[in-house]
This record gives structure tokens, C-alpha cells and sequence, in this order.
């Protein structure tokens, strides 16, 4: 009989255990980021400048109008911005003013600058541990972001 008692014993822990494992060990709710146009945002303002001097250092030198679009993000982890430009098939991390410098600065120097040809794959599995590649999903989704609520900026290079 103590045997007996013992089992169900076992099985009433276990059964109780696998009951509210997935309410004790879940993760909080994923906060979504609320996308903004960076232009009226002290943290950014306006990209042209910054616009302007990637163009004036990007190699080789492009020719014609170049046609970017900036979007920003607010979210659990702060602040930050993409740069979508278009002719130079480049997806660029803003950080803005938000680590004390200049914006201009900030888009020159970002240790983001997603080449959109080479950078992208087509899924999370494709990603398979990277830190730099993204999924083609994520890109669209910014891409689109901009489209819908993004600054637009059409900027002569030469």
C-alpha cells in the first residue's frame, strides 16, 4: 500500500508540475516598438545632413538623385532609427543623437550597415546564428514601416 500511495503521489506532482510549468516559466509579453518619423524627434531630427555626408563619402561615388527613407523606433530597448536607401541597396542603423553625438555621425559610423543584397536571407534558420544577417520578413517589415510613416528624402549626389 505505501508503494501504491507513493506512485500517485509522484503522479499527482508531476501532473501538477506540467500544469503550471507554462504559466511559472513563460516569458513576459514581447513589446512591440512603435515606429515614428525620426524628423521631429530631438534624438533625431532632420537626416539630410547625415544623408549628405554618406554620400559625400561613399565609394564609389553615386551619380544622380539617391532617394532614402528614415523610420524610428521607441521600445523596451530604447530608441533607434533605419535608414533605408534605396540606389545603394543599404538598410543603415541610426542611432541618432542618442549616444551624445552628432546624428551625421551616428549614420556614418553605425556598425549596422545591412547590404541588402548579400546581408538578407530568406529565413530565421537561414540566419543560423548570425548577428549581422536578417531575414528578408524583417526587412520587408521596416521597408514597409518607412513606406507608411517614414521621412523620405530625395538627394542629389552629384
Amino acid at each position: 500500500m505505501t508503494r501504491f500511495r507513493h506512485a500517485l503521489f509522484l503522479t499527482a506532482l508531476a501532473s501538477l508540475t506540467i500544469a503550471c510549468a507554462p504559466a511559472a516559466l513563460s516569458s513576459p509579453p514581447v513589446q512591440a516598438e512603435a515606429s515614428f518619423a525620426p524628423r521631429g524627434d530631438p534624438a533625431f531630427g532632420d537626416a539630410a545632413p547625415a544623408i549628405r555626408r554618406l554620400l559625400a563619402e561613399a565609394t564609389p561615388r553615386p551619380k544622380g538623385p539617391q532617394h532614402f527613407c528614415a523610420i524610428g523606433y521607441r521600445g523596451p530597448e530604447g530608441t533607434t532609427g533605419w535608414v533605408h536607401w534605396r540606389e545603394g541597396d543599404r538598410l543603415i542603423l541610426w542611432l541618432g543623437r542618442g549616444d551624445g553625438s552628432d546624428s551625421a555621425d551616428a549614420l556614418l559610423r553605425s556598425n549596422r550597415n545591412l547590404n541588402l543584397k548579400t546581408d538578407v536571407v530568406a529565413t530565421e534558420a537561414d540566419v543560423s546564428g548570425s548577428t549581422y544577417l536578417v531575414t528578408r520578413a524583417w526587412v520587408a517589415a521596416k521597408l514597409a514601416d518607412c513606406a507608411a510613416r517614414g521621412d523620405k528624402y530625395s538627394i542629389s549626389a552629384s
